[in-house]
């Protein structure tokens, strides 16, 4: 037996040694396959097998070391790797052999396969696309249109189409923020120092401590450096609605709205006010619950603490930012939106408040429930805490909106501070916690009875009101000091007794620090080390409609294209109906019992859960492996979901399909193509329903696009691919904040764009790849990219659109960090991997993000564009050249939330570098295919609108998807669906990193890894 021991490497270590032993041992006594009497339908019960083994002792991957983890998937002991191998191997075989025993009679496992995959182009898969199953409207050809937006007004009457309100962070003296600091602190010493000889001994000890990288001294430079964003960001969400207030006050007839709101204005102030308070200490801000210390001085320092409120602004989308080195200041560019107390859909459906309410209540399931199964407890104290105060803050009130005497001027009655600090603060500081429960309890009361759901309500409806006007508003620009205070700089005497600068905070838990940095209004701060001078500025910005129209149309071309259903489906009698009826085709099923995961006695404990989501990943990979593994290119393999749940009823196992399905599908779209698609069938689907889980679950088909004569394709561009990538932890030390000492997975997809003649063009997706690697070279020559190269190289393609998200965003790039660490998957290094020494090739990088806007279209899902680079430079103007936005894309599609349309549309923003690759790409390439107006950049740019027609949303009239990239990059992609939770719960278990070093085994027993398609 292997016994864990924590390596040199900063990484936990893991061992599934006893895991896979179990998993085999439970396989060889039960065979998951069978074969329907037709021999058309192959079923592979899994979920039986995984059940089993769940109910086993099983030795956790982790040992002891769960809790110093925040993930550890594939950092295998080399003595553990062999030896896993092995394992893997012989449950491979096992199953092969299952396979072969429920064989029909002196029929082969390839042959067997390849009787199960049909052409797609037959009757079978031939049907309207309004009815459960596999049938879809292959033979249609779609009208398409793209409108051209101008940011310009076309005269005063003009009505704009979308309004979008921008904020712009300018930042000064970054570059001189060392010397700064160092002064501050000169200026402590001679002001406290009471001779000449401790002058001079302290400055000293100043000047080695500036000059070891590794010192208090630069730690504080780099937490000023990552943190002061965030904090400007939460300062800039303040000063949004006090600019709406001030245009408010000035035209609405509600007055009781511009009461509500300046009120929420005051008491946003007032925390700010307490936290900050000059005259406390750190000690008066610890509250404790649940046995758990926290500290509200350093929760409340953090950025986001105000997005759990139900109404507030929300800075969203990254628009850029810029250096001007002759006024040494930088600045970063965002969009505003604000969030109206909308459903968390993730959690039943419920809105902020109420779902904010249901945590805080000690008798409510929700709170229960997180403390019975969540096993960090710590994080979840930290919110119930922080709801406490926020909430009480906020909201806390004695007038009664429905009364008959209500004064609306009376909330501004209500102090928080001092009724916080007389009634609340010496419960939660106490250590009687049924009393914080009963404090918790009377919150909740209060706000029932004293109506605050109400005036939340009057001020949604009033600030929507408002935002829906087309009045544009002035500009408004304030001025602020970002403040590190003296307090975190020791007293004379300790600093020369023990050489220490700054306070234990610095050692015991850095980001404590935090709270010593305060943005505030401009003023002299005598208990400031040092300041940087902020502008805080808010626009209004308008799109306006042209006469400038494209048309096209749009149909799949799957000749020659096969397919092979995969349906995994409940053990339950509607699911069965359902199969029945709607899926008698030829088929791989996977039935599952969609109550296994269920919370409480019935469903599995977490270790239990850990292992019953291990050994379905592994062996659903394995016979999905065994199965394709001499099937053709040209496969496709929609992987489709039953799911008896609904969006507020969600299964838990029910989700767990849906995400291992998706993480199969793009392990299997390596080779061939693989999609994966959930239906709900609580309630009969309807047939817009239905056709829009079908086009999602096709739109990796090949396509054509037929041009009008008003579309002109440069010679140049004949094939074009785009691939995009992105990454995801795999294994990572708990408090290590060195990302370089990391492992992850890179993510990708690549599509493939290609002329067919002088008005048709093709988009389908070639493939995707994922890979495991040390972060150190995840941006810098991660070999798998390098292959995708090659390989598209010897197919014909020489010019490539090379996406990633935004790789700036979050420093203040005050320390002179390496320009490869901040540019990410855009480094020097890794574009120096993707060029080669193929000269004859031309890399376009471009990087993309999302903003919010008002539309003025109402329900109209129309599709539209700006690439007018001078345009968009009133968006975004980098001085410096460095970061250029030259396209804009946009739908009027409004996403249904619980009975009202969201409020908000998305736009997508595609930028790109300039002067950084020097050496490595032309510049000049860059610009004449992104920036400059020319046939080059036309066709690209056009190229790039089709790929996301191609991933279109099904309704009536078809428009572009917004997001095409959504399945690599963000909240929903298959690197965030991938990963859960360990067997304590603590750790996160990367399910896609796993699976690829499965794959790297099973692939050199086959004779090696392969990335060839």
């Amino acid at each position: 037996m292997n016994i864990l021991r924590l390596g040199d490497d900063d990484l936990v270590p893991v061992d599934y040694g006893d895991l896979l032993d179990k998993i085999l041992e439970t396989l060889q006594g039960k065979n998951p396959f069978s074969v329907s009497e037709d021999s058309r339908r192959l079923l592979i019960d899994i979920d039986t097998i995984a059940a089993d083994v769940s109910k086993k002792q099983v030795r956790q991957p982790l040992g002891s070391f769960e809790r110093q983890a925040d993930s550890a998937t594939v950092n295998l002991p080399p003595e553990i790797e062999e030896h896993f191998g092995s394992q893997v191997r012989q449950i491979r075989e096992c199953l092969r052999q299952h396979l072969e025993v429920k064989l029909p009679q002196n029929t082969s496992s390839e042959r067997f396969v390849a009787n199960l995959i049909s052409p797609l182009d037959s009757p079978s898969f031939r049907g309207n696309g309004q009815e459960l199953g596999f049938k879809y409207d292959f033979g249609t050809r779609h009208p398409l249109e793209k409108e051209r937006l101008t940011l310009e007004s076309r005269g005063a009457g003009s009505h704009a189409t979308l309004k979008l309100h921008k904020l712009t962070v300018t930042v000064r003296n970054t570059d001189i923020f060392e010397q700064e600091l160092k002064k501050g602190l000169e200026n402590y010493i001679n002001e406290n120092a009471e001779t000449s000889s401790e002058k001079e001994d302290l400055n000293h000890r100043l000047d080695e401590m500036v000059k070891n990288p590794d010192s208090d001294f630069h730690k504080l430079i780099r937490l000023v450096d990552k943190e002061t964003l965030g904090k400007i960001q939460k300062e800039a969400k303040i000063t949004y609605l006090e600019y709406l207030l001030e245009h408010i006050r000035a035209s609405s007839t509600d007055t009781v709205g511009v009461i509500y709101l300046e009120d929420l204005i005051r008491r946003l102030r007032l925390i700010e006010e307490y936290i900050n308070a000059p005259n406390k200490s750190d000690g008066d801000y610890e509250v404790n619950y649940a046995g758990i210390r926290v500290n509200y001085k350093e929760i409340f320092a953090r950025a986001e603490v105000l997005d759990a409120l139900p109404i507030i602004p929300i800075v969203s989308g990254y628009l850029g930012e810029s250096t001007d080195n002759s006024r040494n200041e930088r600045k970063f560019v965002f969009g505003l939106k604000i969030k109206f107390d909308n459903p968390v859909q993730a959690r039943g459906g419920k809105e902020v408040f109420e779902y904010n309410l249901n945590l805080l209540n000690p008798d409510s399931e929700e709170h229960k429930a997180e403390f019975e199964e969540y096993s960090n407890t710590e994080t979840f104290v930290r919110k119930v805490l922080k709801l406490a105060l926020l909430y009480y803050f906020v909201f806390a009130s004695r007038s009664n909106p429905l009364a008959q005497n209500y004064d609306p001027e009376s909330e501004f009655n209500h102090q928080p501070i001092a009724i916080f600090e007389q009634r609340v603060l010496p419960v939660l500081q106490g250590s009687n916690d049924e009393e914080k429960k009963e404090l918790f309890r009377n919150f909740i009361k209060g706000f029932n009875q004293f109506n605050i759901k109400h005036k939340i309500t009057h001020l949604k409806r009033m600030l929507k009101g408002f935002l829906e006007r087309q009045t544009i508003l002035p500009s408004r620009t304030e001025t602020r000091h970002v403040n590190l205070k003296l307090g975190l700089v020791e007293d004379i005497d300790n600093i020369l007794t023990t050489g220490k600068f700054f306070n234990e905070i610095m050692e015991r838990n850095y980001k404590q620090t935090l709270h010593y940095i305060t943005v505030k209004e401009p003023s002299v701060d005598e208990k400031s080390i040092c300041q940087l001078p902020v502008n805080i500025s808010i626009e209004d910005v308008r799109y306006f409609p042209t006469n400038e129209r494209q048309n096209f149309s749009m149909e799949y071309n799957i000749k020659g294209v096969d397919i092979l259903p995969v349906l995994s489906a409940p053990k339950a009698d509607r699911s069965r109906a359902i199969y029945n009826k709607h899926f008698q085709t030829k088929l791989v099923l996977f039935p599952y019992d969609d109550k296994r995961l269920h919370s409480g006695d019935k469903g599995l404990q977490p270790a239990a859960t850990f292992v019953y989501k291990f050994t379905m990943l592994l062996l659903s990979y394995i016979c999905l492996k065994i199965l394709l593994e001499n099937t053709a290119n040209n496969l496709f393999i929609p992987m489709v979901r039953l799911h008896e749940g609904d969006k507020k009823h969600r299964s838990p196992s029910e989700e767990f399909m849906a995400n291992l399905s998706k993480t199969l599908s793009h392990l299997l779209s390596e080779k061939q193509r693989s999609t994966s698609q959930g239906f709900r069938i609580r309630e009969k689907p309807d047939g817009f329903r239905i056709r829009n889980g079908l086009s999602s679950m096709y739109s990796i088909l090949p396509k054509k696009f037929r041009f009008d004569d008003n579309v002109q394709l440069a010679p140049e561009l004949d094939k074009l691919a785009i691939i995009v990538v992105s990454s995801r932890d795999s294994d990572a030390k708990r408090g290590n904040q060195n990302r370089f000492q990391r492992q992850a997975s890179l993510i990708g997809e690549v599509v493939g764009i290609n002329r067919l003649d002088d008005s048709k063009i093709q988009v389908e997706m070639l493939k995707t790849f994922s890979e495991n690697y040390s972060v150190s070279r995840l941006y810098s020559e991660p070999l798998i990219l390098e292959d995708v190269m090659s390989q598209l190289y010897r197919q014909g393609y020489r010019n490539f659109a090379y996406i990633s998200q935004a790789p700036y965003m979050s420093t203040l790039h005050i320390t002179k960090t390496d320009e490869d660490e901040e540019l990410s998957f855009m480094s020097k290094k890794l574009l120096r991997t993707l060029k080669g020494e193929r000269r004859d090739i031309k890399i376009y990088p471009i990087f993309f993000d999302k903003y919010y806007v008002r539309s003025f279209l109402g329900d109209q899902g129309k599709s539209f564009y700006i690439q007018d680079t001078m345009e968009l430079e009133s968006l975004f103007a980098d001085t410096s050249q460095q970061a250029v936005m030259f396209f804009n894309l946009f739908n009027g599609i409004k996403v249904k939330q619980s009975g009202e349309k969201n409020f908000y549309n998305g736009v997508i923003s595609y930028s790109t570098l300039l002067n950084i690759y020097q050496g490595i790409l032309d510049d000049q390439d860059i610009r004449e295919g992104l920036i400059y107006d020319g046939a080059i950049k036309n066709t690209l740019l056009h190229y790039l609108t089709m790929f996301h027609f191609s991933r279109y949303e099904a309704r009536q009239n078809i428009s572009l998807k917004l997001d095409p990239y959504e399945r690599i990059i963000g909240d929903d992609s298959i690197g965030a669906l991938s990963v859960f939770s360990h067997a304590g719960g603590s750790a996160d278990f990367n399910s896609l990193a796993f699976l690829n070093k499965v794959r790297e085994v099973l692939n050199v027993g086959e004779g090696g890894t392969n990335h060839d398609w």
